[in-house]
């Protein structure tokens, strides 16, 4: 009976022991939340919008922020995108050059000023693309590749002049279009059905590649860090040394060549083809060097989603979301690009 008591008597005072009142450190105003890659080709925008306030009343929107950028202390001219139905974004009226320093200024009524800056990167060196076909596999539920369900994907090894260093940081995108090529005589009839589909790129989707490694495991920030940009898919990583020089691997599935229409001919007993339209498709990589904080956001906003767990287990860890955006939310970065011309992988 005494033992039972002293049992039940530490039990309540573990648990008191464990209970911790905090305060919960909540803004009572929005902040600027700011998203921006930067880059050197005159296509990027800007894009704004205003967080909740977790207390009181959002006193502001994001068509009531002022934007004003800077690159080397000369302003920049920012005209408003109206195509964009989705929300509010500004597309700078300039190209910008590499080792340039960009300062980003937000302001409205009723929020606190956001203020952030970035540098371009330097332009990347003679990029090496290798495409071939790898096998990989499943991945169970924790990610660990299944070698009795293999597949293949189609791989590009790419390899850059330069050795990679400390906060040297890339991004990948892959787009495709779908085009014919035709053997023999085509009637028109025919080709015209074919050629109103033809050409017209899109982003291709990332995969992981599941193949094991050394340890026979998968390193999920290096492997599976594939984000959002610009309406596709983008690979962030940093890159690996090969060589002395910096390696960056994307997959995507395979592609194979098809035969669409064809029309034969019998001639002196012999089968002859008369003419063939075969479907393929080509592709363009675009690979960026990311400015530091662009790595860094997305790794961050990586960690956070990873580190979720269901809210009754009480183990989620305490995680914080990065953000170079003083006095605001979000990411101001930069890149220079470098992109290929359309290609077909045999």
């Amino acid at each position: 009976m005494n033992r039972f008591f002293i049992l039940i008597l530490t039990a309540l005072l573990l648990a008191v022991s464990c209970e911790k009142e905090t305060e919960f450190p909540a803004d009572k105003d929005g902040r600027i939340f700011v998203s921006a890659m930067l880059g050197t080709d005159g296509k990027d925008r800007i894009c704004i919008t205003v967080s909740q306030p977790a207390l009181g009343e959002e006193d502001a929107t994001a068509e009531d922020v002022s934007l004003y950028l800077e690159a080397d202390g000369e302003n920049v001219e920012l005209e408003r995108d109206m195509d964009d139905k989705d929300g509010v974004s500004y597309i700078p009226q300039g190209i910008f050059s590499p080792g340039q320093k960009l300062v980003l200024r937000a302001e409205a009524d009723g929020l606190p000023s956001a203020k952030a800056e970035t540098r371009v990167p330097e332009s990347l060196p003679h990029v090496t693309i290798t495409p071939k076909i790898v096998e990989s596999y499943r991945q169970d539920e924790l990610g660990q590749p299944m070698p009795d369900y293999p597949y293949q994907r189609q791989n590009f090894h790419i390899v850059l002049d330069e050795e990679p260093e400390e906060g040297s940081y890339y991004g990948v995108q892959v787009l495709r279009k779908l085009v014919y090529y035709t053997v023999g005589d085509v009637p028109d009839y025919i080709w015209n059905d074919y050629a109103e589909n033809m050409g017209v790129p899109e982003y291709d989707n990332l995969h992981v590649n599941a193949a094991p490694g050394e340890s026979g495991s998968l390193s999920s920030i290096e492997t599976e860090l594939i984000v959002d940009h610009d309406g596709g898919p983008m690979r962030v990583a940093i890159g690996e040394s090969e060589d002395g020089k910096a390696a960056i691997d994307v997959y995507v599935s395979v592609t194979e060549h098809l035969m669409r229409s064809a029309q034969h001919t019998i001639k002196d007993g012999v089968e002859e083809l008369v003419y063939a339209v075969f479907e393929l498709y080509e592709y363009k990589l675009k690979v960026f060097r990311l400015s530091p904080e662009i790595f860094h956001f997305f790794r961050g906003r990586y960690v956070v989603e990873e580190s979720l767990a269901p809210i009754h287990l009480g183990f989620t860890p305490v995680t914080y979301t990065y953000t170079n955006v003083e006095g605001g939310l979000g990411m101001f970065g930069a890149v220079s690009m470098y992109e290929t011309d359309w290609f077909r992988v045999n």
